[in-house]
C-alpha cells in the first residue's frame, strides 16, 4: 500500500514489546545496559539498536563496552559541525530511512549501536530495531518509543527499560531524599 493512510496506519500500530528491568545500582548503569545492548551482536540479520542514557558520562561508558567499529554517539555536547556530519557516517545510515540516507554512502553492515542523550529525542527522523534505555520522564520516554520501529516495519521489536530500584539518592544519614526529576520518573 502507497496511500498515506497506509503509512500512517502501520506507523501508529507498529508493534514495540516493552521489558521493565531494575537496576541494583545507578551509578552504574552503563554496566547494566551494555550487555543488554550487546545481546544484538551476533544477529543474522544486522540490527540497528539504539541505546539512550541521561547522562553523558554513561554515553561514554557504554560506548566503550560496545563494539568500536559499530558504534557512534550523540549527545547535547556535540558540536554542530560534528552533529551535521553524523549523517555521512555509514553507522548512523543505518538508522535513516531510505529516502534520508546519502547514495554515496555504504550504511555498515551487521549490528550497529547509536547511544544517545536526549539529544537523540526530538528533531531527527531516525528508527531502529531494538532499544535499550534508562527510565527518563513520561515526555522523554514517549519520545524514546518514537524512535524505535518509527515506519512499523517489524513486528518483534523489543524495548529494555532499567530502572532504579529506589528513586532519590541517600544522603549521609542514610535516608532517600527525592528531587523533583526522580518524582517524575518514578511516576513514569
Amino acid at each position: 500500500p502507497t496511500e498515506p493512510i497506509h503509512h500512517v496506519w502501520r506507523r501508529l500500530k507498529a508493534k514495540k514489546a516493552v521489558y521493565l528491568r531494575e537496576s541494583q545500582d545507578d551509578e552504574k548503569l552503563a554496566d547494566e545496559i551494555a550487555p543488554l545492548a550487546l545481546k544484538y551482536k551476533d544477529s543474522d540479520s544486522g540490527l540497528a539498536v539504539l541505546v539512550f542514557v541521561r547522562k553523558v558520562e554513561d554515553v561514554e561508558k557504554v560506548v566503550k563496552k560496545l563494539p568500536k567499529d559499530s558504534t557512534v554517539q550523540l549527545t547535547g555536547t556535540v558540536r554542530g559541525l560534528e552533529r551535521d556530519g553524523l549523517v555521512k557516517k555509514p553507522i548512523f545510515h543505518r538508522f535513516l530511512p531510505e529516502s534520508n540516507r546519502d547514495k554515496g554512502v555504504t550504511p555498515t553492515p551487521g549490528t550497529v549501536y547509536l547511544v544517545c542523550t536526549s539529544a537523540g529525542e526530538v528533531g531527527v527522523n531516525i528508527s531502529a530495531d531494538h532499544m535499550v534505555c534508562d527510565l527518563s520522564t513520561f515526555e522523554s520516554m514517549t519520545q524514546r518509543f518514537g524512535r524505535v520501529n518509527r515506519f512499523g516495519d517489524r513486528d518483534d521489536t523489543r524495548i529494555d527499560i532499567v530502572h532504579p530500584k529506589e528513586f532519590g539518592k541517600k544522603n549521609k544519614n542514610g535516608r532517600l531524599k527525592v528531587d523533583e526529576l526522580a518524582r517524575r520518573r518514578q511516576k513514569t
